[in-house]
């Protein structure tokens, strides 16, 4: 019960944080169009990064990353999709960062875990990430993510420090469906 409480609250938080952030950064950057937002996250941490990147941006690291030292290693399809979405190449990553738990509150939910218990850790990993990409597509529906100057092909997602792109695509569309169905 106190860990959806939490969860409840951290609802709140990082959706007022989403909208605050993201509205002064577009009043500092109104000129620029972009492909692509993303929560950018280290749910273990409960660290939320706020991300954007422009197609100009995204050209520019790719041309460097081509003509660079490792020049062979970003030629492939695969690996200019991985720039793409890697939030770590983006112009405008980690422009805001909060943590939607202190580190006296994480510790106090992980040492409420039974010992050594990987799959509670797991669960509580997982439904955080599933909280963050729901408050993401919430976002999506709010007058601040309306502003935002986007491509056609815009995408918005919401990815783990160390999952790939494809699987966090998979987590959004899985949740858009559920809430489909659910409505």
């Amino acid at each position: 019960m106190i860990m959806l409480e939490k969860f409840k609250k951290t609802e709140t938080t990082l959706m007022d944080f989403t909208i605050s952030e993201v509205d002064t950064f577009l009043n500092q950057n109104s000129k620029k169009t972009f492909y692509a937002f993303a929560f950018d996250c280290n749910a273990e941490r409960a660290e939320v990064n706020l991300c954007f990147n422009t197609e100009d941006d995204f050209k520019k690291t790719l041309e460097l990353y081509q003509n660079g030292r490792h020049a062979e290693q970003y030629q492939s399809e695969a690996s200019i999709r991985s720039i793409k979405w890697n939030t770590g190449d983006w112009s405008y990553q980690c422009f805001a960062s909060i943590n939607v738990f202190s580190e006296d509150e994480l510790t106090k939910i992980f040492d409420s875990f039974p010992e050594d218990d990987y799959r509670s850790w797991k669960k509580f990993i997982e439904a955080l990430m599933q909280l963050f990409s729901k408050i993401l597509i919430t976002f999506s529906e709010t007058n601040t993510f309306k502003n935002i100057s986007k491509t056609d092909n815009f995408k918005t997602f919401c990815i783990d420090h160390d999952e790939s792109f494809e699987d966090a695509e998979k987590r959004t569309k899985k949740l858009k469906t559920a809430n489909k169905n659910h409505n």
